[in-house]
């Protein structure tokens, strides 16, 4: 059976994740701070085993009780809720340090499933911090000796029912929804990669099915390949909810060193037998359902 230790279980992919490989018949334990908010836990209590950390050595003694064969490693700080410069690194490279430190100590083959992001370092400590990690994680397993396998996913723009209202997709479609009075956006012009929560699950449970095959470091995009206009996702939104919100294109500046185009290479995930099956309709869609019931 397979051993998963996840972090980011409170949040929109760790959940969804621990949810699937639960499902499965897989062991799947998770370590979560002290202080996370449990909403998103309580409907799996019973089937996962939930580790709290407060410190270093709670890092270190889940890995040596767990001794996973894999981790999988979705935690992160945004950034959008005033946290401070140290408080970003120390989530986005500092634990991460903590996971790699802790698997190098089970002295066996543990694979590390990273999940990355696709921005400049630029953009923000959010990119720079996370980038940051997944360079140093590549640079230790590619030393060799340590007996990690890092795979870095690069992660395009992930949505679906129930993610958090500071994403860009989330606020777009809850603010239709609830018919504000308007929504002040960019121009929208720049392009993106939206893919659906369930594409994502999928695409992790193949690279996770097809360890064995990928190298001790790589790179792994994933998307549905396909680039589309922001303003063209509003525009669908907008039409597929009925909306009486007036959009406001061009009143928002785009922040400093914005990209403007992002379309996912999957020909080495579909390689290992992925392709995403939900458009982008079919995605608004479910989660236009869901979230206007919740």
């Amino acid at each position: 059976m397979k051993k998963i230790l996840l972090t980011g279980v409170t949040g929109f992919l760790g959940n969804a994740l621990a949810r699937h490989w639960l499902g499965a018949g897989y062991e799947v334990s998770a370590l979560i701070r002290s202080t996370s908010r449990r909403a998103r836990v309580e409907g799996l209590a019973g089937n996962i085993h939930l580790y709290r950390y407060g410190g270093d050595e709670d890092v270190f003694s889940t890995i040596a009780n767990v001794a996973p064969d894999y981790i999988v490693h979705t935690a992160c700080s945004y950034g959008r809720a005033g946290e401070s410069l140290v408080s970003i690194f120390d989530a986005n490279v500092r634990f991460g340090l903590l996971l790699l430190e802790g698997a190098k100590s089970l002295n066996k083959k543990v694979a590390f499933l990273n999940t990355g992001t696709i921005l400049d370092p630029a953009v923000s400590s959010y990119a720079m911090s996370k980038q940051s990690f997944s360079a140093i994680g590549a640079l230790q397993a590619a030393q060799g000796g340590s007996g990690i396998k890092f795979i870095n996913v690069a992660l395009q723009h992930m949505y679906g029912p129930g993610d958090d209202n500071s994403k860009f997709t989330t606020h777009v479609i809850s603010s239709c929804l609830a018919n504000v009075d308007r929504l002040s956006l960019a121009s929208g012009v720049q392009q993106r990669d939206f893919v659906f929560i369930d594409d994502v699950v999928s695409a992790y449970d193949v690279m996770l099915s097809n360890m064995n095959s990928l190298a001790d470091v790589e790179t792994i995009e994933v998307g549905s390949g396909e680039a589309v206009p922001v303003k063209s996702f509003v525009e669908t939104v907008h039409s597929m909810t009925a909306s009486l919100t007036k959009l406001e294109f061009g009143v928002v500046p785009y922040r400093a060193n914005e990209a403007m185009f992002f379309q996912a290479d999957i020909n080495r995930i579909s390689s290992l037998g992925w392709l995403p099956t939900t458009s982008l309709a079919a995605g608004i869609q479910k989660t236009i359902d869901k979230d206007r019931v919740q």
